[in-house]
């Protein structure tokens, strides 16, 4: 079982230098929980999860100007076909709810894998036992 195969192809993103308001818009209007942000280049810098948003609305009397003040870099990513232990393996240690998908570490984001993901492909395991 590889990355590929439960990841979610083609991710919504964001650029650093992004209102702070048009990511919370972003993440409500799709019901988002981690928002992978890009520079202008699109290369993957960080992310952004509901909870950061959450936390800076209470941290600054204003909100941050830009993405790129509250997101969480440096992001790690993992290539497409690699296997999803390695993903399970490197969310957990790392403690993180998603990896950015890149084929050429973090130049072109080309999906991302949540615990949602995750989950999903154990259910289907179990189901086939």
């Amino acid at each position: 079982m590889h990355v590929s195969d439960y990841m979610t192809a083609t991710p919504v993103t964001i650029e650093t230098s992004a209102d702070y308001q048009e990511a919370f818009q972003i993440m409500q209007e799709r019901d988002l929980h981690h928002l992978p942000v890009v520079n202008a280049a699109g290369a993957v810098t960080g992310i952004l999860t509901r909870r950061d948003l959450q936390l800076a609305a209470r941290c600054f009397k204003e909100a941050p100007a830009e993405v790129g003040e509250v997101m969480h870099s440096p992001v790690t990513t993992i290539a497409p076909d690699a296997d999803l232990a390695a993903a399970v393996e490197r969310m957990r240690s790392d403690r993180i709810g998603c990896l950015p998908v890149s084929t050429d570490g973090g130049q072109n984001i080309v999906g991302i894998i949540t615990e949602t993901d995750l989950l999903r492909a154990l259910a289907q395991l179990l189901a086939e036992r």
